[in-house]
């Protein structure tokens, strides 16, 4: 076998490592953001709650 060859492997297995990477990464942080989204409707019902006691 070349040394090409396994040259190619080696770089082929590493363009898929880092795009598995990159792809868990954004995951993470799209589950981030929604969290953030909840806690912030959570936030405004409790708020609202509160308005409508108030009144």
């Amino acid at each position: 076998m070349d040394l090409f060859f396994y040259i190619t492997i080696i770089v082929a297995l590493s363009l898929m490592y880092y795009a598995y990477d990159k792809k868990k990464s954004y995951e993470i942080k799209r589950l981030e953001v929604e969290l953030e989204h909840k806690k912030v409707e959570l936030e405004m019902r409790k708020i609202d709650q509160d308005q409508g006691r108030a009144r």
